[in-house]
């Protein structure tokens, strides 16, 4: 079994430093926020320049000195009604500095208890293990799904069980079945359907130089066991931005094609998806199979940058939630800095997302805010978010901040 610890220091603080760089991460919080949100209107057309926040949110996991990225996590509900919370402390702001998967465990208030752990380490030789995904499984266990980067051209998505709350882990199995050298996913993207199958969906890449990644599906039937991984790929045209000369670059920092995919289940017991794309909107793809095949991707008319979105199923109903970055800039960097975190209600399985259902969560021009993960628990709903010190995305610190959300509040 693996055993949680305590993350070992890359470097001494003094405690000076220690103070300064929690001041720091402290002020990136709102103290306050207004009356009325910002229009969608006024958002994508920069007129909405004050920060809004519907409700306070607060740090599970602030940046500091020895991590200053602490961020894409997924949270869990305890036996005993505590959360638990697992998130990426990488040593450094880009993806592929050193880093380790943590936890830690929350009260009812959504406070810390304790320092947190240890649950997944860098691997040997390798640069990180990044985006835990937590779910209950139908067998009561707790099951842990992460990716694991040997380096920008090579790495894998496995999975971890619990059969004590968290507390020790299980050795890791393969999720992705090497049939590209590259193969990940995304935050929280872990289904568990009512049949107890568990779908992990990933994104793929045969050439990262390339920047063209594509979508495929891994299930299990045995909890975790063992995995087996769709053979045909979800892809999108790949997508190239003229410089200045007018030849074909890719001046915008932009990866083509599908990537970063989420699946939620029907009442029907159907499912759809949702991709991040550099075609200005989400994608979707539909299965009638349990995940073993699926449609071809098309636009899901939700206006959003090169960023992802988080879709679920609201526990007993048939309604769906959709968080995703409705900021779009087509001439900027990942087509629009991520500075709004929205929200919206499909009570027809996603086939349309009403203008009126939408919701602004946070709004906010001085912060970058995304990578949700959504846990429903008790009469809330609990989103933690990637929060940057800049407007920019991963600009100054980042860390992992919690919002509360109470579900009336969403269905209304």
């Amino acid at each position: 079994m693996v055993n949680a610890g305590t993350p070992g220091a890359a470097f001494n603080m003094t405690p000076l430093t220690r103070v300064l760089l929690r001041a720091v991460a402290l002020s990136m919080l709102p103290a306050g926020a207004l009356a009325a949100p910002p229009s969608f209107d006024d958002i994508l057309a920069l007129r909405a320049t004050t920060p809004y926040y519907a409700f306070p949110t607060t740090w599970i996991a602030p940046p500091d000195a020895q991590f200053q990225r602490r961020s894409e996590a997924s949270a869990v509900t305890l036996a005993n009604g505590d959360v638990l919370v697992a998130w990426c402390d990488l040593m450094g702001r880009g993806d592929n500095a050193k880093g380790i998967i943590s936890a830690v465990e929350l009260d009812a208030a959504g406070r810390p208890r304790g320092e947190p752990r240890l649950l997944v380490p860098t691997p040997p030789g390798g640069l990180n293990a990044l985006s835990p995904a937590l779910r209950r499984l139908a067998n009561g266990e707790l099951g842990l799904a992460f990716s694991y980067r040997m380096s920008t051209k090579e790495a894998s998505r496995r999975f971890l069980r619990s059969t004590d709350e968290g507390r020790t882990w299980s050795e890791p199995v393969l999720v992705s079945d090497g049939s590209d050298p590259y193969m990940t996913g995304c935050n929280d993207r872990l289904t568990v359907l009512t049949s107890g199958r568990l779908l992990a969906p990933l994104h793929c890449s045969d050439d990262w130089d390339r920047h063209h990644l594509h979508v495929k599906t891994a299930w299990s039937d045995d909890h975790g066991r063992t995995w087996r991984v769709t053979p045909a790929k979800l892809e999108l045209p790949f997508v190239r931005w003229l410089d200045e000369r007018g030849q074909p670059s890719r001046k915008i920092g932009l990866e083509s094609g599908p990537h970063e995919p989420g699946i939620a289940e029907r009442a029907d017991g159907s499912l759809l998806m949702t991709l991040r794309t550099a075609m200005g909107t989400q994608f979707f793809s539909e299965s009638f199979d349990r995940g073993e095949t699926w449609t071809n991707p098309r636009s899901l008319e939700l206006i959003s940058p090169l960023a992802p979105a988080n879709l679920t199923r609201i526990p007993g109903t048939g309604k769906l939630l959709m968080v995703w970055t409705p900021n779009y800039e087509h001439a900027q960097s990942l087509m629009g800095r991520r500075n709004t975190i929205a929200l919206c209600v499909s009570e027809d399985g996603g086939r349309s997302w009403p203008l009126a259902r939408r919701k602004v969560l946070i709004h906010d021009p001085g912060k970058s805010t995304d990578y949700a993960s959504v846990l429903y628990h008790r009469d809330e709903v609990w989103i933690t978010l990637r929060v940057s010190s800049g407007s920019g995305v991963l600009q100054g610190l980042t860390g992992t901040a919690l919002v509360r959300v109470p579900l009336r509040w969403i269905l209304d």
